[in-house]
C-alpha cells in the first residue's frame, strides 16, 4: 500500500545525540536496520530496537500510499469486499498512527488489527487474501489456506517458488481474487 521500503533504503537519516549511540553504533546499525538483521537479544528492548523504533517512526512519516493501491483498496470497498488491514508495525500506537494515515490517504477499511503473525490471524479469521511483502508471510501462506499476493521487489528475489503470486500493479490483484 505504501512506499516504507524504498523509503527505509533510500531516505538519509542523519545521525545526531539524541539517539544516545557513538556515530559508528549508529552507522552499524542502520545497516542492520536497512537489511532487516536483528541481532538476537534477551532483552526486550535495546539500543538496537529503539533505533529500529525512531527509524521505522520516521519512514512511516514520510511513506506515501502507492495510486494504485489506493484506487484497489476503493474498488474492493465499491464492490462491497470487507476489507480488513492487518498491520505488523512495531510503533508504539500504531493503530492510531495507521488509522491517520489511511483516513489522509483515502484508503477504506472495515477492521484495523495489529498481528504478529499475518497468516495466523487471517486463518483464524477466515480471511482468504492477504497482500503482504513479508517473505515469512509468501513462504508460510498456503500452509494455512491464505492466498498471499505481493509486490515484486528485489528482496523477493531469493524467495523459492510456491503458491504466493508477486505482482507489480494492484490490477493483477483484482484479475486474482476474481477467478
Amino acid at each position: 500500500m505504501n512506499n516504507f521500503s524504498d523509503t527505509l533504503q533510500n531516505t538519509i537519516f542523519c545521525y545526531n545525540d539524541s539517539y544516545g549511540l557513538p556515530k559508528e553504533r549508529f552507522d552499524k546499525y542502520l545497516l542492520d536496520i536497512r537489511h532487516n538483521v536483528i541481532p538476537e537479544s534477551t532483552l526486550l528492548t535495546t539500543e538496537f530496537s529503539y533505533l529500529r523504533y525512531r527509524i521505522h517512526e520516521q519512514c512511516h512519516q514520510l511513506a506515501t500510499a502507492k495510486p494504485d493501491g489506493i484506487q484497489f483498496m476503493q474498488w474492493l470497498k465499491e464492490n462491497n469486499w470487507k476489507i480488513v488491514i492487518c498491520t505488523h508495525r512495531d510503533l508504539r500506537m500504531s493503530s492510531a498512527y495507521t488509522e491517520k494515515w489511511l483516513k489522509a490517504n483515502e484508503i477504506p477499511y472495515d477492521y484495523l488489527f495489529t498481528a504478529l503473525n499475518k497468516i495466523v490471524f487471517c486463518n483464524l479469521w477466515e480471511i482468504p487474501h492477504l497482500i503482504d511483502d513479508a517473505d515469512f508471510n509468501i513462504l508460510y501462506g498456503e500452509q494455512y489456506g491464505v492466498n498471499v499476493y505481493y509486490p515484486i521487489m528485489e528482496k523477493h528475489t531469493s524467495i523459492p517458488q510456491n503458491a504466493a503470486k508477486g505482482f507489480y500493479t494492484f490490477d493483477e490483484v483484482k484479475q486474482w481474487i476474481q477467478e
